[in-house]
């Protein structure tokens, strides 16, 4: 990852030019600071959904090459509640 491909704003920068910045996110990923560090990332929707897929795609040949049936089924059961929720 280059930082040079990231955009960065303080969380109070960000809240008050919202709109500028999910435009921006359409084209560069955008990292928001809160006090200096960074707390998230705003991503243009299309990349999330195929990052999501795609990492739920290599979970699940992961978990099928283990062999582990119950392991599978538990990882498989917290990545649908705590992963990509399609909207």
């Amino acid at each position: 990852m280059n930082l040079n491909d990231l955009l960065f704003y303080s969380l109070a920068e960000a809240k008050a030019k919202f709109s500028q910045v999910v435009e921006e996110a359409k084209k560069k990923d955008v990292v928001v600071t809160k006090n200096g560090v960074p707390a998230v990332v705003i991503i243009e929707y299309d990349k999330y959904r195929k990052l999501m897929e795609f990492l739920e795609e290599i979970l699940d040949s992961y978990l099928l090459d283990i062999g582990n049936v119950e392991k599978y089924l538990e990882l498989k059961k917290y990545f649908e509640f705590n992963g990509s929720q399609e909207v």
